[in-house]
C-alpha cells in the first residue's frame, strides 16, 4: 500500500482567491476559456481540472502552483499547524517551552519523540537545580548562548552550536548572555510527562 503523503486541489482555496480579487465565477472562466459550471465544480471539488487549467488558474490568480494545493497524510504522518501548537509550562522551571511537533499521531499513539522550541532569559537558567529525565536530549543554539552544567563539566554553546545528551544525566541550562536564548530541542519520548494544559 502506498503511504506518500497525496495531493489534491484545494477548491475552497480558489473561491477564497477568485472572491478576493473581485472575480466572478464567470468572469474566471472566461479569463481562463472554460465554463462557469466547470468553475463552480472545481471550488466545490467536484472536478479536477487538467493540468492546462491548473496553470491557467494560478496563474490568472497570480498565485504559485503549490498554493491551490493540499495533502493529505496518512495515519501515520501527523501535520502541525503553527496555531495548534502548544505552549507549556513545567513545574520549577523558568524557561518557556514550545511543544513544534504533534502531541499524538491520528491513531492516537505517542510519537517516539518531541521537537520544542525552549526561550531562556538573559542570566536565567531553566531550573534551579539540576534535572534528570528518561529521554535522550539533543539541542541546537537558534539564537544567544547557553550553558548546559552537567555533574562534572560546564558546555558553553554559542548560536550555530549544538550538543546531545543521553537519557538520565544530570543538566541544567544557563543563559550567560545578555539577550534571550532560543533553542531547539528534539526529545525523546517526552509525550508520557506532557498534558495538554
Amino acid at each position: 500500500m502506498n503511504k506518500d503523503v497525496s495531493f489534491k486541489l484545494n477548491g475552497e482555496k480558489i473561491r477564497e482567491l477568485r472572491r478576493e480579487r473581485g472575480l466572478s465565477s464567470t468572469v474566471l472562466a472566461e479569463m481562463i476559456g472554460v465554463t462557469p459550471a466547470y468553475i463552480s465544480q472545481i471550488e466545490r471539488n467536484l472536478a479536477e481540472p487538467s493540468l492546462s487549467v491548473f496553470r491557467k488558474l494560478a496563474t490568472t490568480l497570480n498565485v504559485e502552483l503549490l498554493s491551490l494545493l493540499e495533502f493529505e497524510a496518512p495515519s501515520e504522518i501527523l501535520i502541525t499547524a503553527e496555531e495548534e501548537t502548544i505552549v507549556k509550562t513545567f513545574p520549577e522551571a523558568h524557561a518557556k517551552y514550545r511543544l513544534l511537533s504533534p502531541p499524538q499521531l491520528k491513531n492516537g499513539e505517542k510519537p517516539d519523540m518531541s521537537v520544542m522550541l525552549v526561550e531562556i532569559a538573559a542570566k536565567q537558567t531553566d531550573y534551579d537545580e539540576m534535572v534528570t529525565h528518561d529521554f535522550v536530549e539533543f539541542c541546537y543554539v537558534l539564537e544567544g548562548c547557553i550553558e548546559y552544567r552537567t555533574g562534572s563539566r560546564t558546555y558553553s554553546l554559542s548560536e550555530g552550536d549544538s550538543i546531545y545528551l543521553k537519557a538520565n544525566v544530570p543538566h541544567f541550562v544557563y543563559n550567560p548572555g545578555t539577550k534571550e536564548a532560543k533553542l531547539l530541542a528534539v526529545l525523546g519520548n517526552i509525550h508520557p510527562h506532557v498534558q495538554k494544559d
